[in-house]
């Protein structure tokens, strides 16, 4: 009689140990989340893109078409993995296998920054991540531009006849600056020649901040516009 009380004492006192280291613990601390957007800036013109977090697809069942972006989707801060895959053929069961990973560090608890992802290719070397710092300006519109072909990089960027971005090198982004408002023709010409690699008419509104991103060849060269806020 008296080992049973006696044991029965000592699984209530371990018990109740238990319980208290349970309920001492810290609770998880939540990382919150940050805005991610992926961009497809990949040269060959056929390749659609998703992309996967903790084997998670992000983006929607359409996948990322060239010179198109997921858009802004919220995803845990911190330190991630993302792979990206080619769309599935369903029809030959082709591009099942993740292309590559691209490990992200997406820390900022500021709430007017977000990240933008840029893929030009099909390995590592080709994605680079830029942190955007999103202020809009009621009076302007906001536009940079990121060189994100590898194959012609070094570009003169024209508004109208006025020349607003020289970029030099590869992943070289510029920062967001005022353009004005309206319609705006845009031209594009290598930095040593005058020749047009793209025009095309954009119409831009105050208060809107846009990126502008190449991709392509010399004789295929396109570029995108993005709406980031």
């Amino acid at each position: 009689m008296y080992k049973k009380a006696y044991l029965a004492v000592l699984i209530a006192t371990a018990l109740l140990a238990f319980c208290s280291c349970v309920k001492n613990d810290p609770p998880v601390a939540n990382p919150g989340t940050v805005n991610l957007n992926v961009i497809n800036a990949i040269t060959d013109t056929s390749i659609v893109i998703n992309y996967y977090i903790n084997g998670a697809r992000q983006n929607s069942v359409t996948g990322i078409y060239p010179l198109a972006n997921s858009g802004y989707s919220a995803v845990n801060r911190g330190e991630t993995v993302i792979a990206f895959r080619r769309l599935f053929d369903n029809q030959n069961y082709n591009y099942a296998d993740t292309l590559f990973t691209f490990p992200v560090k997406l820390d900022s608890a500021a709430s007017n920054v977000s990240y933008s992802l840029f893929l030009s290719g099909l390995n590592r070397n080709s994605a680079f991540l830029i942190k955007d710092t999103l202020a809009s300006d009621a009076k302007n519109a906001l536009l940079r531009f990121v060189p994100a072909t590898q194959e012609l990089p070094q570009v003169r960027v024209y508004l109208n006849d006025t020349l607003r971005f020289t970029s030099s090198s590869f992943k070289a982004v510029s920062a967001f600056i005022p353009v004005g408002n309206g319609k705006k023709t845009i031209r594009i010409s290598p930095l040593n020649t005058n020749e047009v690699l793209y025009t095309s008419n954009i119409t831009l509104n105050a208060g809107t901040i846009y990126t502008l991103f190449s991709q392509g060849r010399r004789n295929s060269f396109r570029a995108g516009l993005i709406v980031n806020q």
